[in-house]
Order: C-alpha cells, then sequence, then structure tokens
C-alpha cells in the first residue's frame, strides 16, 4: 500500500513553526503540520488544509521543497510505503494555536530540536533550510529507526516554465486544483559525444528519452528506467541540468521534468508502451547537440497533437542547456 502524506514547514525570522505531536501516529515526536492526503486533493492543497487544522495558520502561498519515501514504515503493525510532499512558507496568517493535535512553538533554525523529531529528519531538513529541494527515501523498520536512506539534490534551476497561453490555448481551468506530476528525462550521448533524441516518426516530434517519476520512485531510479524502457541503454549520469515547468490547462497539471546530462553505457534492448508504440518511437543519434538542437528548432508545431507544443518548447530548452554544460564542462 501506498500512503500520500504532506509535512508544511513554515519559515519566519530564522524560526520554525514545529509541534509535539498529542495524539496517534507519532504522539509525542516533535514535527511540522502536516497529514494525510484525501482522495479529493492534491498534495498541496491537504498541506495548506492540515495546517490550519493542527495550528490554525492559513497558508496563502507554499513551495515544494522535497518528496520524502519511507519504504517499510509500519503502521498499525503493517509495513507500507509513504510518500511525504513537503512544502515550505513564508506567506501565511494567524498565530499557532494548540489543538487537540498539536502544540505548537516556534523553534530557532540553529538549534532545532533534532533529538525530539522523527530520526530522518536531521539528514534531509538541514538541505532544504539551505535552499535546496531534496529527494530522498528511508527505510525503516517496526522500532520506527532506519536501516537505509539516500537524500539526494534534486535539480533548482529553472531551464523554462510553459503554458497554454505560450501556444495561443485558452487557460480556462482553477489551477489551485491542478494535480503534479513529474518526470526524469536524459539528454543521452554517448562515448564520441553524439546526442541520442527519440523521433516519434508517425507524429512528426521528437523527445528526449525519459518519463514519469512513479509512486515510491526517487528521480535517479525513474530516470535509469526510464532511459532503458524508451532507449534501451544503461547509463551514467554526468550532471543535472535543471528543471521544466508545464501549466497544462487541457489536462489541468502542472508537469515538472527533471534533467540531467547522461552517458550510455550498455545496450540492454528497450520495452516501449503500446502508445509509445503506436508514436513510432525510434531512437536517433546526432553527431553533435547543435545538430539534435537544429532538427527540434525545425518542427512545426501548429497543427500538431496539444502535448507536442510542450514537448518541443520543453526539449529545446533542456538540449539548450545540455550544450552549454557539454561546453563548459567537456569541452564540445
Amino acid at each position: 500500500m501506498i500512503r500520500h502524506l504532506t509535512l508544511m514547514i513554515l519559515k519566519r525570522d530564522e524560526k520554525l513553526l514545529l509541534g509535539v505531536k498529542k495524539r496517534g501516529f507519532g504522539m509525542g515526536k516533535i514535527n511540522c503540520p502536516g497529514g494525510k492526503v484525501e482522495a479529493d486533493e492534491t498534495p498541496r492543497n491537504a498541506a495548506i488544509r492540515e495546517t490550519f487544522e493542527e495550528v490554525g495558520i492559513r497558508v496563502n502561498s507554499c513551495e515544494k521543497v522535497g518528496q520524502i519515501i519511507f519504504r517499510d514504515l509500519y503502521f498499525k503493525g503493517v509495513p507500507e510505503t509513504n510518500i511525504m510532499h513537503v512544502f515550505m512558507s513564508e506567506d501565511f496568517e494567524g498565530e499557532p494555536e494548540e489543538t487537540d493535535e498539536i502544540k505548537p512553538e516556534w523553534h530557532a533554525i540553529s538549534e532545532l530540536p533534532y533529538d525530539k523529531m522523527w530520526g530522518d529528519d536531521e539528514h534531509w531538513m538541514p538541505e532544504v533550510l539551505r535552499g535546496n529541494k531534496v529527494d530522498a527515501y528511508f527505510h525503516f523498520n517496526e522500532n520506527d529507526t532506519f536501516t537505509d536512506y539516500r537524500v539526494d539534490i534534486a535539480p533548482t534551476k529553472c531551464l523554462v516554465s510553459l503554458r497554454d497561453s505560450d501556444f495561443g490555448l485558452p487557460e480556462d481551468k482553477n489551477e489551485a486544483d491542478f494535480a503534479e506530476r513529474t518526470a526524469a528525462r536524459a539528454v543521452l550521448v554517448d562515448e564520441n559525444y553524439r546526442v541520442a533524441m527519440i523521433n516519434a516518426t508517425k507524429r512528426g516530434y521528437y523527445k528526449l528519452p525519459g518519463g514519469g517519476i512513479d509512486d515510491g520512485e526517487l528521480i535517479s531510479e525513474a530516470l535509469d528506467r526510464e532511459v532503458i524502457e524508451e532507449a534501451g541503454y544503461k547509463i551514467e549520469p554526468l550532471c543535472e541540468l535543471g528543471y521544466t515547468h508545464e501549466t497544462r490547462h487541457k489536462f489541468g497539471q502542472y508537469n515538472i521534468s527533471y534533467a540531467y546530462l547522461a552517458r550510455a553505457t550498455e545496450f540492454v534492448g528497450n520495452s516501449l508502451m503500446e502508445d509509445e508504440e503506436e508514436d513510432g518511437f525510434e531512437l536517433e543519434w546526432f553527431d553533435t547537440i547543435d545538430d539534435a538542437i537544429a532538427a527540434v528548432e525545425k518542427i512545426d508545431t501548429t497543427d500538431m497533437i496539444y502535448q507536442a507544443k510542450f514537448f518541443t518548447a520543453r526539449e529545446l530548452a533542456i538540449l539548450r542547456a545540455a550544450r552549454e554544460a557539454l561546453k563548459e564542462k567537456y569541452g564540445q
């Protein structure tokens, strides 16, 4: 079973609002406000709701700063995978109030009581407070202690932000209700720095190898899996490039793609999905990064399917970032 949870880090004057959990799971531990994502909620809306219910604070805006995967976390004696969506806000109203859930108190960031918090907090929270976004997992046991963990820093540089109006399309939905979909994508090069792209031969567009991050996956795990599935290659990640953000009104989604430069190391064969086969996915190698960029720049998306308009603009931004990385790091 996979359970989605939220955590809201409220920051004011170099202090964080923490509280002693008074009942239920984690009772007695000090934590930030947060709780379960209901079936009809986005994680962001759930985090805002839980914050008001638990400490009486109204959050006006917040930023997602991390995702923590808890593997084999025991809840009522049953091991679960819990995915915690972490948000941070400095834009909120009201003073904290004690409820039957939490007794809140402001704590100086320099003196956070990690010894009274969940054991994972001291491993990822300092990174968030330094301005990073984290992608982490912790493998717990029945004693609420963890036996293994990994904390990765997600790309924080925005390469491009796209929305329907950029393509002359209407924006007629409430963005507060949009679901978030995350993906991992690679600019794939070989030992000679040739660049691989997926040619959707029956649709007329190019895309980078990569795709959606499944529940319970780290970004790095999704990147490895997706590149094998679409391009057939195991990879060696070289460097992060940044991320792209797409606000898609037609689908009611925020699409975030984490982009990396990676080297192909071993061909093991791809395994395309049915819709990818229908679109005619074929791996095509370009002699240089400039050749790959030129091929994408030539695409006219005027009469193409909705997604292809976003794909093309997104991939151009990622490829251009890769060109700079290849020049600066590898002299290409």
